[in-house]
């Protein structure tokens, strides 16, 4: 349910507890911005429609490393301050386990350096919203071979995968709790096989089994495959079509950007952002009736 400034968001009773956005007034629990009531037990609070990133522990992150500090990066994941991952979070090169040296610490660069995009996890929040990431996990690490796209963050919802392959379509997406996600073309799955047979695993059981150097070179290996243009076509209409929802302030997952990708099959990728097509994009993806198309000439969004 979504509520304004001053409306009552529920009755101060049964043991109810205000929560972010919200105030104790006369009984009753107002709210005192716009956004999206939502209700955890008995813990009533008010999700602002638009904001900065606050970050909780586990969220999955797509950032840009904006510097690189004494033994840490800084990422840019769109919070209030910048993200800090700590040398100590990420895995060193042929997956050593070993206290990090001087040596690591100048080589840091051949990891990491400015204006690479990253997925991480959220390790840690500080009482002053600084947050804390990893990469513990061998899926996490440099992308390459893609571009990131950004929408509000309050439109992704937490999903059990936010690793996203477009089936029949050759995209594979990316989707970061922060509003950014990044869309680039899927790794052969006979990549992935393959480095987890060299590396005892078994076929069905290749995501999993990978270690995090093993990604890096499947990684390594995409970023220096050129896309042919069918390929690039498919991975620009589905970043288009992410856009296409952020606009309209539709849900940004697999099945809602599958959904605007095969709608918009009939009109060229750069013709989605026109205002005509991508409002008749998402009134067809909500349901609605089509409002009026503008002029050809004029543009859809800025995006």
């Amino acid at each position: 349910m979504i509520c304004v400034p001053g409306d009552d968001v529920a009755p101060l009773q049964d043991g109810l507890m205000r929560g972010h956005g919200t105030y104790a007034h006369s009984n009753q629990l107002v709210s005192c911005g716009a956004g999206r009531i939502e209700r955890v037990n008995k813990l009533a609070s008010v999700r602002p429609v638009r904001g900065r990133y606050t970050g909780s522990v586990g969220d999955l992150v797509v950032g840009e490393i904006v510097e690189v500090a004494h033994r840490s990066w800084k990422v840019d994941v769109g919070s209030t301050r910048k993200a800090t991952l700590a040398i100590t979070s990420v895995t060193l090169p042929d997956d050593a386990q070993r206290v990090r040296t001087h040596e690591d610490t100048l080589a840091m660069r051949e990891l990491f350096k400015e204006g690479d995009v990253v997925v991480c996890e959220v390790q840690a929040v500080n009482a002053d919203g600084q947050l804390h990431l990893h990469m513990k996990s061998n899926r996490y690490g440099l992308l390459e071979n893609g571009c990131v796209v950004r929408v509000n963050q309050h439109l992704v919802r937490r999903l059990k995968h936010h690793f996203v392959e477009l089936p029949d379509i050759n995209v594979e997406l990316c989707v970061g709790h922060n509003g950014r996600v990044w869309v680039q073309r899927a790794i052969p799955s006979q990549w992935i096989e393959a480095e987890a047979q060299d590396g005892g695993g078994g076929a069905g059981e290749a995501d999993a089994l990978l270690s995090a150097e093993a990604w890096r070179r499947v990684r390594k290996r995409h970023s220096a495959l050129p896309l042919e243009d069918n390929e690039r076509e498919a991975c620009c209409r589905a970043r288009n079509a992410v856009a296409v929802l952020g606009s309209g302030g539709c849900v940004v997952d697999g099945d809602s950007i599958l959904k605007i990708y095969r709608a918009s099959l009939g009109d060229a990728p750069s013709k989605m952002l026109t205002r005509a097509v991508a409002q008749k994009l998402v009134a067809d993806f909500l349901g609605e009736r089509a409002p009026e198309p503008m002029d050809e000439g004029e543009d859809a969004m800025q995006l």
